[in-house]
Order: structure tokens, then sequence, then C-alpha cells
């Protein structure tokens, strides 16, 4: 599925590349691209003309999985708008999305910073109908100097290399840090909203619609639930919430009230801020796969059959997120309260038999209610009362079910 949404992605790229050659596809964006017109405030219109202009430049959400946060860039303009260029920190080797998301699992460098003609850039955009607002920020001379050093000194070969981290590090906070730096810390110091929402709440705001193909649309929703742990259950500080690009250009428009120019509005539909969970589908699907456990033992037939078709699928996912806990760097990887959950000693459960086997599972099940209580006072932070489900049901069938013979 992973190789096959890649591989579209890439073709899609491809296509909207090869569609008209570089000089057609800037003609083609002279109207999303004008300094100056009816529609641009007047000293909004003053800054283009401060050249070079430092342009911060954001993109809404796209249909792929990977889109669904935005984007954003640092654009700088001169007085040969055949100069103008676009610095974008979020590139990434999405033709190998295997090596690419291990290397982002792991630590290592697997995005970098590249440079691209501000036409060429925005067009990409613009094909997959994705909203396009600009900021051209108020700077002295010597913060955009400070600026453009900063951004030709990131797309040398020994630094343009980074270790992605969505929440900490990563496209915007990047561009985010270089304002800041700029302007003596600025962003940082911005008074604080509080909204009660949670790092894990930003980021499943971003899944509400997503297209999946034949996959039901809340699975992405429950894979935030299972796969981030319990640090995204914070409430960020405003400047931390600029991980996302509508907060950073919210936040530029705060700071210095400008407005930010609608360069391209989407033609589709708006995107979804809301919908159902999918944890109670997800519930409704773990009854089913956990029914076998105790089905089985109450007909006396095909027991142990029953109980490794209820077993092995959660016991499986929890050792993959605890061997990920041991390898990642990432804290909400390495931190990850479902691993205590889908415990993968419960092994145990299908290679011990009799009272042993019984033994195990009472064990297990005080540690489970263990679970539930801390999770119910708020010392265990993440949602686990759907994830708690699988193991407790084939656990207290073999806890209080005997074997029956046929």
């Amino acid at each position: 599925m992973i190789r096959r949404i890649a591989a579209l992605a890439v073709a899609s790229l491809l296509a909207v590349l090869t569609a008209a050659p570089s000089g057609a596809r800037a003609d083609r964006l002279e109207r999303l691209v004008p300094l100056v017109g009816p529609e641009v405030p007047l000293e909004v219109a003053k800054l283009y003309e401060q050249k070079p202009v430092i342009e911060l430049v954001t993109m809404g959400i796209g249909s792929l999985i990977w889109e669904r946060h935005g984007h954003i860039a640092l654009c700088v303009r001169y007085d040969d708008r055949r100069d103008d260029v676009c610095y974008n920190y979020g590139i990434g080797d999405f033709r190998h999305p295997l090596a690419m998301g291990w290397g982002f699992l792991r630590g290592a460098g697997s995005f970098w910073v590249g440079k691209a003609a501000i036409a060429d850039m925005l067009w990409i955009y613009h094909h997959n109908d994705r909203s396009i607002w600009a900021q051209p920020l108020p700077l002295t001379p010597e913060q955009k100097r400070e600026v453009i050093a900063k951004l030709e000194h990131d797309i040398l070969e020994p630094n343009k290399f980074y270790a992605y981290d969505h929440f900490w590090d990563n496209c915007t906070t990047r561009v985010r840090d270089i304002i800041d730096t700029a302007t003596g810390g600025k962003l940082r110091l911005m008074p604080e909203i509080d909204d009660r929402r949670t790092f894990r709440d930003l980021a499943r705001e971003g899944f509400f619609g997503v297209e999946t193909g034949s996959m039901p649309s809340w699975v992405p929703l429950i894979i935030t639930d299972i796969g981030m742990g319990r640090v995204t259950d914070r409430v960020p500080t405003y400047w931390e919430r600029m991980f996302l690009p509508q907060y950073l250009r919210e936040a530029v428009h705060k700071l210095w009230n400008l407005d930010p120019i609608v360069r391209y509005a989407r033609k589709g539909p708006p995107p979804q801020t809301h919908g159902p969970s999918g944890r109670g589908w997800c519930a409704l699907l773990i009854l089913l796969l956990t029914a076998p456990a105790w089905l089985t033992r109450v007909l006396g037939r095909f027991q142990r059959t029953g109980l490794v078709i209820a077993v092995l699928p959660y016991l499986l996912l929890g050792t993959v997120l605890t061997a990920l806990a041991f390898v990642s760097p990432l804290p909400y990887v390495r931190w990850n309260e479902i691993c205590l959950v889908w415990f993968p000693l419960d092994v145990l459960l299908l290679v011990l038999s009799g009272e042993r086997q019984r033994r195990y599972a009472r064990a297990r099940l005080i540690m489970l209610g263990a679970i539930l209580v801390l999770s119910l006072v708020g010392v265990l932070t993440q949602p686990l009362l759907m994830p708690l489900l699988w193991p407790l049901i084939p656990i207290a069938a073999v806890a209080f079910l005997p074997l029956r013979r046929a």
C-alpha cells in the first residue's frame, strides 16, 4: 500500500513537472504571484518595493496522507524576478518510502532542504489544488541579509540533511527558527493561547476526511492513537504550536498585523476539521477479532486456534511498537504506553497450557486493571480504553473459561 501511494505521488509530481516548460509555467503563474495589485494592501505593496523581499509562503492541505498538515517555504524575491527562489525544508525521497520512513524512525537525516524557482514550486501546489498564502516579512536590510545567509548555508551539501521530527524539528519549525532568530526572538515571546488542544489533537485534525483508498477514513486517526506516545498528550505552548504551517502563518499575521495574501484558493471542497474518531468502529472490530477466543471455549472446539486468532494480531503489533521504542530516538515513539497493553510477553498465552497458562492470564488481568485505573486517574495519558479491549477479552477467556472437550 505504501509503495503504491508513493509511486502515485512520484507519478503525479513527474506529470506536473513535465506538463509544461518552466517558462510556460511562469507565464501561467503570473496571476498567482503578483507583487502588487488592487487586492494587495498599500502597506504590503510597499514591502514588495524593498528588495530583496523575504516572503513566507504557506500551502494548504492535500489529499495524500503526508500532505494533510500543509506545507511551508521561505522565498526570496529580487529586482530581477528570474532570480526569485524558494527554500523548501520538507524534501524527502518519496521514491523509496520504506527507507525514508525507517530513517525517520531511526532519527537519521532522511529529509533535506532544497532551492527552486518560485514559479516552479508554486505551480506544483496550484496544480494539485492546494491553497497558497504569501506574507512578505517587514525585516530590516540587516535581518534580510541574515536570513538569506542562513538559507544559503542550509542548502550546502554538508548542511542540508536533517533528522525530521514531526513535532519538534520539521519543515515549519526550521522556517520558524530562522524568522525568530532574525527578529531577536519575537515569535518565541508571543503570548500564549489556551484551548487545551494537545499535540495529539492537533495531529489528528489533519487526518479528518483523508483519502485512504479502500481503507476506512478513520484508520489514520487510529494510527495516531496507537503510534504516538504519551508526550503528545501535552498541551503545546504557542511557540511549539508553530510546528504546523497555519499557526506560523497566524503568528506572523499577529506579530506584524499583515493579512496573508491569497495567491491561490482551493477549488475543491474545504478540508474537514471534525469527524468521527474511529474508536467506536475499532472497538467493534476488536470485539469481532477476539470473539474466537471465548466462542471456541464455549463450543469446546478449535480452542487453541481461536486463541491464536484473537491474540496474534495485537501481539505482533505490540512487538513492533516495543522494538521501535528501543531503537528510535523520537520521544513519542520511545515512550508509548500501548507497549504495556499489547504486551510482547503475551506470547506465553500461546505457548503455555493448563494451570500455568491460567496463572499468567490472571496476572495479566491484574496488570490490565492497574493500567485502566492509572489511565482513569490521569497517570497514563494516552487513549487506552479501546486498545485495552484487545488483550482483555482473550486473557479473560483463558483466566475464567475452562478448556472443554468436544
